[in-house]
């Protein structure tokens, strides 16, 4: 792949840009203008260079992590486009040779079927054999969503049959930045316009009419005088 080639596919890819862009006359008469010998390389050219440099850096990705000596954590998040489109992005954590904290973005799955705990635990299963990290696996971070908890229940039992150390509890870090949100839109919910009201007041008063889960929540984030 030569290197315009390459830094153009980078470019479009990095600014989801169509791959026809390359295709545009005003495309082509600006890079005339750089350098009249270019050779702006079609569509099909650029989607096929695309798909080059991702499988490279994919085998570049697996090959790091199958060196690393310790565990690896991961953190799962399933998402639906304005499509309809279903997909679950991973990113995997570890602390290198140096004593560093690495973090990588481990794939982005497109998710056939609905969001269920089985489906999430089948593709993130799918995810780490293909890399060959599945025995490096230390603890998941996901949100509070209730499929997460069928999703750690599933890929527990697909542990224990490869005699893998994992506990759907132990192992699971809830996302604190979710556990906030959901205080707060409980917060918000009892906060009225007219006179402004202490506290304390509000945040008793929540607890007094929500859910365990809330209740749970709601000390950690108590305003202290």
């Amino acid at each position: 792949m030569r290197f315009f080639g390459k830094k153009l596919a980078i470019w479009i890819a990095a600014d989801d840009l169509p791959f026809t862009t390359v295709e545009s006359p005003e495309f082509g008469y600006l890079i005339n203008i750089c350098n009249p010998l270019t050779r702006i390389p079609t569509a099909d050219t650029v989607k096929n260079d695309i798909l080059k440099i991702f499988k490279n850096y994919q085998t570049k990705i697996q090959n790091l992590l199958q060196n690393v000596s310790g565990k690896i954590s991961f953190a799962l998040d399933a998402w639906t486009s304005p499509n309809i489109l279903g997909f679950l992005g991973i990113t995997c954590h570890y602390i290198d040779a140096n004593w560093k904290l690495r973090d990588i973005l481990l794939d982005f799955i497109y998710l056939e079927g609905s969001h269920s705990g089985e489906n999430l635990a089948n593709a993130f299963l799918k995810c780490l054999e293909k890399k060959k990290i599945f025995t490096k696996t230390l603890g998941i971070t996901t949100d509070n969503a209730a499929n997460n908890n069928t999703f750690l229940k599933e890929f527990e039992k697909m542990c224990i049959k490869n005699h893998i150390e994992f506990h759907h509890k132990r192992n699971h870090v809830r996302c604190i930045a979710h556990m906030m949100n959901l205080a707060v839109q409980e917060i918000l919910k009892y906060i009225k316009a007219g006179e402004p009201q202490d506290e304390d007041i509000i945040l008793d008063d929540i607890l007094n009419n929500t859910n365990l889960f809330t209740n749970k929540i709601i000390p950690k984030v108590r305003i202290k005088h």
